[in-house]
């Protein structure tokens, strides 16, 4: 049975790894995934610590991949593939991946499969959403004010 610990971090804690991880994102674009990067052990600690209290906060609902022994690989129960990722968005696969890519949305590799959470893709269109409506808003407004 494993152990739960509990990791209390605050808003600096959070701002801070929030920088670390962003910085060290830029460091690792564009290279290859087994590319070796230099990370001191400061930065990595503080972002550690944010992923440990956000990773304790989830609930641990896993079931096992067909095919595989047990406790080899396990995919959580809330993740998807891309394709499954593309029909939540109404896109492609490759545009899935193209987001991938970008850093837009953060894929785990189980086996050689990448899974996303279904509630990251959520989360990203709607925030896509958002944007589209705020921008048609903006449309409108100038429509209006131009008389088109």
């Amino acid at each position: 049975m494993a152990a739960r610990i509990e990791v209390a971090v605050n808003a600096e804690d959070v701002a801070d790894a929030r920088r670390k991880a962003q910085a060290l994102r830029a460091r690792v674009a564009g290279k290859r995934s087994n590319a070796k990067v230099e990370v001191d052990a400061g930065a990595l600690k503080s972002i550690l610590k944010v992923v440990d209290a956000v990773s304790s906060q989830l609930p641990r609902r896993e079931k096992a991949v067909r095919g595989t022994k047990a406790g080899k690989a396990t995919v959580l129960a809330d993740e998807i593939s891309p394709q499954e990722a593309a029909d939540i968005l109404q896109m492609s696969r490759p545009s899935v991946m193209r987001l991938i890519e970008k850093g837009l949305l953060h894929p785990r590799k189980v086996l050689s499969r990448n899974k996303l959470l279904r509630a990251e893709v959520e989360a990203f269109q709607a925030v896509q959403t958002r944007q589209q409506r705020r921008a048609l808003s903006n449309l409108v407004t100038l429509t209006e004010d131009y008389d088109f």
